[in-house]
């Protein structure tokens, strides 16, 4: 299980998150909805280290951990930004086996046998060698989650996944959260569209801006 505690962050003088708990049961997928301005990115920039909390704590399987230390951000929380985030330069298997060589310190073979089978776990056969710009929406969708999933976090957290979807590739996207649920992960999934959250999370949290 995950829990972040009483977290707390602001910007200069104004308070984004004040007081905020959440918990994930293994394989559970939580879904934190809300407005803009409500300070859901904030809250998933400080659940995956690249924000650093005023206040409050976290625990994995009740062990205290910090997600700002580059030891856990090895192995415990993954993240699938909004963008994607693939490297227009690398083919879909480049961009996946990167990491793993550099962070993981895998030797490129290990890294392209893992990625393999995570290709074709999330159907992508056949795309190996193609760049971003040759792929759709859906496609960089699940290349995103697959090259989270070759850095085998604990925890996979999602940035709006379906925003630069329509909704017959929104429904693809959340069978495939639903389909990690049997992987052992926990998710905790960002988004503005309830419809989305309905159909995969497990608990949903409603987030409003403070006043």
């Amino acid at each position: 299980m995950f829990r972040a505690l009483n977290i707390s962050k602001k910007f200069n003088e104004k308070q984004i998150i004040s007081n905020f708990n959440l918990e994930v049961p293994d394989n559970k997928i939580l879904c934190i909805v809300g407005p803009s301005g409500a300070g859901k990115s904030t809250l998933l920039r400080c659940l995956t280290g690249l924000e650093s909390t005023d206040s409050g704590e976290f625990y994995l399987n009740d062990k205290k951990f910090d997600p700002t230390t580059a030891n856990n951000k090895k192995s415990t929380i993954g993240l699938v930004s909004q963008d994607f985030g693939l490297f227009p330069n690398l083919t879909v298997m480049e961009n996946i086996i990167l990491a793993p060589q550099l962070v993981l310190k895998l030797s490129k073979e290990e890294a392209l046998g893992k990625a393999q089978k995570l290709i074709k776990t999330l159907n992508l056969s056949g795309k190996e060698q193609l760049y971003p710009y040759q792929l759709s929406g859906g496609q960089k969708q699940r290349v995103a989650i697959v090259r989270t999933l070759a850095m085998n976090p604990k925890i996979i957290c999602y940035d709006e996944p379906t925003s630069a979807l329509d909704p017959k590739l929104s429904e693809e996207v959340g069978k495939i959260l639903n389909k990690l649920k049997s992987n052992n992960i926990m998710q905790i999934v960002v988004t503005h569209d309830m419809d989305f959250a309905k159909q995969v999370a497990d608990r949903i949290i409603t987030v409003e801006p403070l006043s």
